[in-house]
């Protein structure tokens, strides 16, 4: 489905050299997005200069969907910035990724319909993480620069053998800084749960829903290659509770949440 209009929607808060690394990836694709949408938890100006800064690079449109910062709301930004994408189709990405030259050329090669896709990606050591910062002019990366190193490799004609493994258990294989949908199997879930406020479990729940309304998922290995850049952990300090509600939602096999996308389409 090489026609469809996809959508990078990339979530972030007050990280704007991240957020620049993860521009200048995307400045490097062998194919564009039809746009890119912003999903900013509350940063401060400086983010959205960087932004601004970029509009005249890409040739496509940037839309930065902000709100309020309150905490940990990431489930109410990817909603708002869902209900703002234009495209049919969402790749979705966290803020502190940078992305392979192929990245987007090989999502398009594994599209289909009802099908949820859940990414890999390897991680950048703290080291070249801060010299990436520090000096963002080259954004190339070797072996040595990653940990996870099995996953640094691209090779598109072995990912076949390795993308069915999880498919079949919702929770294993679910990253939120790299998946791609429909965005209307998503609109009929209602989105992300707003219950969850705070980090964990609130990819794993809504993909849960998505398996629950007929969507079929697949893994993407060897192909689509990101790298996470380096950071502290978030606080885990809703995790139990966040956990119980996806817990909640597996047993009682539900694909609807109510507080969900619908308050803002």
């Amino acid at each position: 489905m090489k026609d469809t209009k996809i959508a990078l929607l990339i979530t972030t808060y007050n990280s704007p050299k991240f957020l620049d690394l993860v521009f200048r990836s995307i400045l490097k694709q062998t194919v564009n997005p039809y746009e890119i949408v912003i999903g900013d938890d509350g940063s401060k100006e400086d983010t959205k200069k960087l932004i601004d800064s970029y509009r005249d690079q890409f040739p496509f449109e940037i839309k930065h969907v902000w709100q309020e910062d309150d905490g940990f709301q990431r489930c109410r930004i990817l909603n708002k910035a869902i209900a703002q994408v234009s495209a049919d189709y969402i790749i979705q990405l966290d803020g502190d990724v940078m992305l392979h030259p192929r990245f987007i050329e090989d999502h398009l090669t594994v599209i289909k319909p009802k099908q949820l896709v859940c990414g890999n990606r390897c991680f950048v050591l703290k080291s070249k993480t801060e010299k990436l910062v520090n000096d963002p002019s080259n954004i190339s990366l070797n072996l040595l620069n990653v940990k996870k190193r099995k996953r640094f490799f691209r090779i598109p004609f072995l990912s076949s053998l390795f993308k069915n493994k999880r498919n079949n258990t919702s929770r294993k294989g679910n990253v939120g800084c790299h998946m791609a949908y429909w965005k209307e199997d998503m609109v009929n879930i209602n989105g992300y749960n707003e219950d969850f406020v705070g980090w964990g479990y609130e990819d794993i729940e809504m993909v849960e829903r998505l398996m629950n309304s007929g969507v079929k998922k697949t893994t993407l290995l060897m192909m689509a290659l990101q790298y996470h850049l380096w950071h502290p952990k978030s606080s885990r300090a809703s995790s139990e509770k966040n956990k119980q509600m996806y817990f909640d939602c597996r047993e009682k096999k539900l694909f609807y949440c109510e507080k969900g996308i619908k308050q803002y389409i």
